[in-house]
């Protein structure tokens, strides 16, 4: 039976080297949870690290239990149905629209509550956004409500176009951020300055009055999002898929020649089979059905019905997969991590990743 396996060392092992790295730049890490759809066992490791504040997309990924000891962050702009519910239950929200702006000031007076929020900049991303000639707008509009605090700015990169951030973006972040400020007379307490995919940046560069970034893929992939080339100091496949297989057959290719076939059980309901691999690299992949996967297992004679076939997973093959409310969880630990989180934990320093 197919099964997702989640190693907690390797993600806290992962949380920890980051979270060094952007202490030592003065930058706060928020670990972004959407990919893991609310995973308990998940976000409990990432708290024993230290993390009481998650950026989450979905409402409901956020489990009540944790609401009262962290802090969630909500990136999507919220249904309008949600709003009562997302002031009760997250600390802060991404906006993008006025009208919704307006709608939680006047449900958060209701309730006598205040709710913060940031404003995503569309930063050449072209995903969300408020425009960078509105903002000032919108900013002198959210200082006359009484229920809305306004915290800072937001900018992405690499969520729907794949251009990644550049040392030139950070200047002109920079001056915009001083322009608004200046004409605005608001001191932004958050610069979420982007995800993943600023890392490289981080690593090299002064990112100036950027103060945050949101880090979800490489916590949990450990890899490079700007290239997809793995970070050797991260651990990589912290959460893995296991497929079982069902079948062994020989089989014929379209010019004839034959080859030995297994079948595993998962298929496109599953996950997005272009975004998995198998572990073993001599072996693979010939295509898949709607809940069959189909292998050339090539040389490898060895595999028998009822073995098990370890795949590493792309950021959305493993965010489908975590959303799968079918599919079997495994967690599993490691001793020698365990003992590496010890020796981390005891080094006052650590080397650029």
């Amino acid at each position: 039976m197919s099964r997702i396996v989640i190693n907690l060392s390797k993600i806290e092992y992962n949380a920890h080297v980051l979270k060094m790295l952007f202490d030592s730049k003065n930058i706060a890490i928020i670990p972004v949870i959407k990919s893991i759809a609310g995973d308990e066992h998940i976000i409990k490791r990432l708290m024993k690290v230290g993390f009481n504040y998650f950026a989450e997309s979905r409402l409901e990924n956020i489990p009540q239990q944790f609401t009262k000891d962290c802090q969630f962050l909500l990136l999507r702009s919220p249904l309008k149905r949600q709003y009562e519910d997302l002031i009760k239950k997250s600390y802060v929200s991404i906006q993008t629209e006025m009208v919704t702006i307006r709608q939680l000031n006047h449900i958060a007076t209701e309730m006598s509550n205040q709710h913060q929020v940031i404003l995503m900049v569309d930063w050449k991303d072209q995903r969300e956004g408020v425009l960078p000639y509105h903002i000032v707008e919108y900013i002198n509009k959210i200082k006359r409500m009484n229920n809305i605090k306004l915290l800072g700015l937001a900018f992405n990169f690499m969520c729907f176009k794949s251009k990644a951030p550049t040392l030139n973006d950070i200047d002109e972040i920079n001056q915009f951020v001083h322009h608004v400020q200046y004409e605005t007379g608001v001191s932004f307490e958050v610069i979420s300055g982007g995800n993943s995919s600023m890392l490289p940046l981080l690593k090299q560069y002064d990112l100036g009055c950027i103060n945050e970034l949101r880090i979800g893929e490489t916590l949990f992939r450990g890899v490079d999002t700007t290239n997809n080339e793995n970070i050797p100091e991260l651990f990589q496949n912290a959460i893995l898929l296991e497929a079982e297989i069902i079948e062994i057959k020989p089989r014929y290719t379209k010019t004839k020649e034959s080859y030995l076939q297994a079948i595993v059980d998962v298929g496109y309901i599953d996950t997005v089979i272009e975004k998995i691999k198998p572990l073993n690299h001599r072996i693979e992949i010939m295509g898949a059905s709607s809940d069959h996967l189909m292998i050339d297992l090539k040389e490898e004679i060895n595999y028998k019905v009822g073995d098990c076939i370890p795949f590493s997973l792309e950021y959305e093959a493993l965010s489908q997969l975590m959303y799968h409310q079918r599919m079997e969880k495994y967690y599993s630990e490691e001793q020698a991590i365990s003992q590496r989180i010890n020796n981390l934990k005891q080094s006052k320093y650590i080397n650029n990743i």
